[in-house]
């Protein structure tokens, strides 16, 4: 009497645990799709993504107003202007996109981020992150979690605190961060180059197995 008794109060216990995790899981997952976070459309604009080629974007964007180009850090990027409101950089030395600057209070991001946003939209939708401040401009500064350099950087209001602009860039923001990507930039070159020259090797002029021959050793 007393196990069966036992046996039941086990059961009772173990049906209220699987209930209470019934009942807390579907909030658990909807809390989670509410906390604001990254997604690799947030690294694009209008399809075209950073590191894509320059005759993408053209394709995408169509025939710019006109074009100017400058150093950054460095680096010399030909920036395409697509009206007052989109400006996008391109790499000299690669022809890939590395610089996209939006300005425009009709374009929407994510989530309907746009211009003039709150701090509570932008954190709510891209996740929360200190702001930072930059060449006399307030950010907030969201990396990409696989591409270090890859940032979506949001400018806001000084007084008001709301969005004022888009940068979404590769491009190096200090001297210390361009000397950085230098170096890493030549060492991967120099890799690059000694793999290309392992695979080049002209093997047609060694002695075969049968030739090679170990002086001491002959018989």
């Amino acid at each position: 009497m007393h196990t069966r008794t036992s046996r039941d109060g086990w059961r009772g216990f173990v049906l209220f645990c699987s209930l209470v995790i019934l009942l807390s899981f579907p909030s658990a997952v909807f809390a989670a799709k509410g906390q604001g976070h990254l997604e690799e459309v947030d690294f694009s604009c209008r399809g075209v993504y950073l590191g894509d080629t320059e005759e993408k974007l053209l394709e995408v964007f169509g025939a710019p107003l006109y074009d100017k180009q400058i150093g950054v850090y460095g680096i010399a990027v030909k920036y395409y202007s697509f009206g007052r409101d989109i400006d996008i950089g391109v790499s000299v030395r690669t022809h890939k996109v590395v610089d996209i600057l939006i300005k425009g209070r009709k374009y929407k991001a994510r989530g309907g981020v746009r211009y003039g946003a709150t701090s509570y939209k932008i954190t709510k939708t891209f996740g929360a992150k200190e702001r930072t401040l930059l060449d006399g401009v307030i950010y907030y500064i969201y990396e990409h979690p696989d591409r270090r350099y890859d940032r979506l950087m949001l400018a806001v209001d000084s007084e008001k605190g709301s969005l004022a602009s888009f940068r979404i860039t590769s491009l190096p923001l200090t001297d210390e961060e361009a000397d950085r990507m230098a170096i890493e930039d030549d060492v991967s070159n120099e890799l690059s180059v000694l793999l290309a020259g392992e695979k080049e090797i002209d093997t047609s002029a060694m002695p075969s197995h049968e030739q090679v021959k170990v002086r001491g050793l002959e018989k």
